[in-house]
């Protein structure tokens, strides 16, 4: 597929999943006479949007705009990924059970939450993992009951995994993978080094509720936590398009069942954890494309107390979230750049301790085996095309604002 087509097919998927009626009708014909469907329904694939793009079409009516393949082939991604997201939520429900008995406390976030909260059922959005929330004082007790059930801790040796993400300058959050039935637990003690307010490990377990789903009980974030946890993940990751979209359509079904009775603590508590403006930047991707819809309206209360430096950061913010959905995402250093305090401290940290850098690439909430060093002038090429590329996105002054923008909000929590 050329350039020029793959970024239609981006955001054409952008607009099926965030689009108000009317918009969604309208691109599911384009896509249709474009001969679109089958690029569409695989990219939903990969960034994991298939069971909101499938509800899209059914509640807008525009299924019917579809070929009969594509409906076919959407139909049985949805029963597919259903499959495997009650396995998901089935783990979780065994893991919560297996840390109850070990006097530990846990608490689901991210796509478990969104389930319990927004979605009610696991059909309803897809999801690869567990990650659940603990006390720091609990994480040795965590640790060995779930190792005593068959969880096989894959994270790298414990000592060195935490000073390295202390000195990484990428925005990780410290956690360990067990892995039991091919399914992931991502133990979560602490939303990067400093994280918001909103959620610190203590304030979302005091915050937590217990909701029933599909017959199983689960502890999970609450409403303010578990909108804010999706803010979080897409600032966290530098906004990557595919799991920006999945997060901006949980917050857009946030904001359609909770928005009335927590739309004003989501706002408060925003601002209090100085995430705000990352809130209106997703609000805004959801408002460029629905107008109609209630987080179009909360743009202005989100914003009613920026000063001027906020908003522009917003607006700045969003600005970066629409490029990547085109597919002009930056090298991930190209940000980095813009805070150079945090590459020294990513450099000369470890060199001080003895410690060995860590990069997105590695395995700090994956656990996957880092792959075979390739030859020594394939890193070299690899390296300086790299570096060409980063010195053409910093050439690009155009764009340096929105760059500075995602570095600074980020930096917020290092």
């Amino acid at each position: 597929m050329r350039d020029a087509d793959a970024t239609l097919v981006r955001l054409s998927l952008a607009d099926l999943v965030l689009g108000d009626d009317a918009t969604v009708r309208v691109s599911a014909r384009v896509a249709t006479e474009r001969g679109r469907w089958p690029h569409l329904t695989q990219l939903a694939a990969q960034w994991r949007v298939t069971p909101q793009l499938s509800a899209a079409l059914g509640r807008s009516g525009a299924t019917a705009e579809l070929p009969d393949g594509a409906r076919s082939t959407l139909r049985g991604q949805v029963l597919a990924y259903a499959a495997r997201s009650a396995q998901i939520l089935r783990a979780c429900s065994a893991a919560q059970a297996v840390l109850v008995e070990a006097g530990v406390v846990s608490v689901a976030i991210k796509g478990i939450a969104s389930i319990a909260t927004l979605y009610g059922a696991s059909s309803r959005r897809m999801i690869a993992d567990v990650d659940l929330v603990i006390a720091p004082e609990d994480l040795a007790a965590a640790r060995s009951a779930l190792e005593r059930t068959g969880h096989r801790d894959i994270a790298p040796p414990f000592e060195s995994h935490v000073a390295a993400i202390g000195f990484s300058r990428y925005l990780h959050n410290y956690a360990r993978t067990f892995v039991r039935d091919g399914i992931e637990i991502d133990l979560h003690w602490k939303l990067g080094p400093r994280p918001p307010a909103a959620l610190e490990a203590g304030r979302i377990i005091a915050r937590s509720l217990q909701k029933t789903v599909e017959g199983r009980t689960l502890r999970v974030s609450g409403p303010v936590e578990t909108a804010l946890a999706a803010v979080h993940h897409a600032l966290r990751s530098s906004f990557p398009a595919a799991s920006t979209l999945k997060d901006a359509s949980d917050l857009l079904i946030w904001w359609e069942c909770e928005g009335r009775s927590h739309g004003d603590a989501l706002i408060a508590c925003a601002h209090e954890s100085r995430i705000a403006s990352s809130v209106s930047a997703l609000a805004r991707t959801i408002a460029r494309r629905n107008a109609g819809h209630p987080i179009a309206r909360a743009v202005a209360e989100i914003e009613q107390h920026f000063d001027r430096a906020q908003r522009r950061e917003a607006v700045r913010l969003a600005a970066f979230i629409e490029r990547n959905f085109v597919g002009d995402a930056p090298d991930d250093a190209t940000v980095e750049l813009m805070t150079p305090a945090l590459v020294v401290r990513s450099i000369a940290g470890p060199l001080l301790a003895g410690n060995r850098r860590l990069t997105p690439a590695e395995p700090l909430e994956t656990g996957a085996p880092l792959a075979s060093r390739a030859p020594l002038l394939h890193r070299i090429g690899n390296r300086l095309r790299r570096a060409r590329r980063i010195g053409g996105e910093l050439l690009s002054f155009r764009r340096i604002a929105t760059y500075r923008a995602v570095a600074r909000a980020q930096s917020r929590y290092h």
